[in-house]
């Protein structure tokens, strides 16, 4: 009977998480300069990147660039991206992680890259799909997630990875 119990829990809260997942949440969009998303997003990770060494850098070529967005949602984008990248660059010799943003073909576009183990190319196509995870502790929700609020604010997620070199992820908006 406590098996049977510890089992119901599980699936109970993979319930929950899967109907949190999906639920479409209501957009809060202003204008926001990226600078400031950056700034919050550089600040609340700034602890755990010293912590590790890790060399952060941000490169914002036009200051003045600015989305209509929920930013809370796009800093959550950005915050689970640098999360990922900090994991992926745990073994490098010289971990480096990049947030950048620069307007191209009047598409704001946001990268996070970093110079960390790679994504191995048959698993690619899986990352976005909620549940999956090649991590020991991860409950493949984070970038599933990014994707949907990508998908909310109408914009995409596209990533680019070569294994032993690193992973860029683009978020691109219109």
């Amino acid at each position: 009977i406590s098996t049977i119990k510890k089992i119901s829990e599980v699936w109970r809260k993979v319930t929950e998480t899967y109907r949190n997942l999906s639920k479409k949440n209501k957009l809060n969009p202003a204008t926001v300069s990226v600078m400031e998303i950056f700034g919050h997003v550089q600040q609340l990770m700034q602890p755990n990147i010293e912590k590790r060494n890790i060399d952060f850098e941000v490169i914002l070529k036009d200051p003045m660039l600015s989305l209509n967005v929920d930013s809370g949602l796009i800093e959550q984008v950005l915050i689970n991206l640098i999360l990922n990248a900090m994991d992926a660059v745990k073994e490098s010799a010289d971990p480096h992680i990049t947030m950048a943003a620069e307007l191209i073909n009047q598409k704001v576009i946001i990268r996070v890259s970093d110079n960390g183990t790679g994504i191995e190319s048959q698993i690619l196509d899986k990352i976005f799909i909620p549940f999956f995870s090649t991590k020991k502790t991860g409950n493949g929700i984070g970038l599933s997630r990014c994707k949907q609020v990508m998908m909310l604010h109408k914009g995409y997620i596209s990533v680019k990875s070569l294994q032993g070199q690193g992973t860029i992820f683009a978020l691109a908006f219109e």
